[in-house]
């Protein structure tokens, strides 16, 4: 009689650990299953809990390490991202491996040389980088500024007279409280930015995969639409007698 009770509790201990360990894996049918505007409960159902949870004021994100396949076939390491907004499922990602993949590099083109022809009198305007002093002024000043349409208004004012660097925009992004404001003023800005091949940081600094890709996005868009209209200037400039004056550049 002890040597059944025996039995029974062996067994009843390795049927809780094979359930354990198959609750780290996941079919294709199951992360398929989760769709948009679901409860966290909804996901939980599907998924179980997560790994890792991050929250951002109405944003949330679960992270989910799992195996997609099962112990008896073969499976793969699967991290399943979902992110929500007040509650509700707004987005999903999925990644091969463990964890979130690296960001993807901004690629930068290449700065085309060109030779400007200085005429006598006139002197282009040159834009400056601000020192650390004068920045760390700004940043104050950015500080002490609450609303959201000032802040825009006093950074607008300061991108009239300098540029900035990347890491100078990353601090002037940690004063911008709302991200889609903080999207907003990364747009506005990467013009001005010199070291363009170091934005990476700044879009690191977002909380949410979504708004990353939105940037890198605008990023791609913006590179795209500046060599257009670089190749368009030196086809036209080529092709005719071109010279920089007070208006700019001009057919002679």
């Amino acid at each position: 009689m002890a040597m059944k009770k025996i039995h029974i509790i062996l067994l009843l201990a390795l049927g809780l650990g094979v359930s354990s360990c198959f609750t780290s894996y996941i079919s294709n049918k199951q992360v398929m299953g989760v769709q948009q505007g679901m409860t966290q409960r909804d996901v939980e159902s599907i998924l179980g809990k997560p790994d890792y949870r991050r929250f951002d004021g109405d944003m949330e994100e679960w992270e989910f390490h799992r195996d997609n396949g099962t112990p008896v076939l073969t499976s793969e390491p699967m991290t399943i991202i979902v992110q929500f907004a007040n509650k509700k499922v707004i987005s999903m990602d999925t990644f091969k491996g463990y964890g979130r993949p690296s960001p993807h590099p901004v690629v930068v083109p290449p700065p085309t040389v060109t030779t400007v022809e200085v005429v006598p009198g006139h002197q282009p305007e040159e834009i400056r980088l601000m020192t650390d002093t004068e920045f760390n002024n700004f940043i104050e000043k950015l500080k002490f500024t609450i609303m959201s349409d000032d802040q825009k208004r006093l950074i607008g004012q300061m991108l009239d007279k300098h540029d900035v660097t990347s890491s100078q925009c990353v601090r002037i992004v940690k004063e911008i409280s709302y991200t889609p404001d903080q999207v907003e003023m990364m747009k506005k800005l990467y013009p001005y930015v010199k070291d363009k091949q170091n934005f990476n940081k700044v879009i690191d600094s977002l909380f949410s995969t979504v708004y990353k890709d939105e940037m890198y996005k605008f990023i791609k868009e913006y590179d795209r639409r500046l060599n257009y209209e670089a190749n368009i200037i030196f086809t036209l400039c080529y092709r005719a007698d071109c010279r920089y004056d007070s208006d700019g550049w001009n057919e002679h």
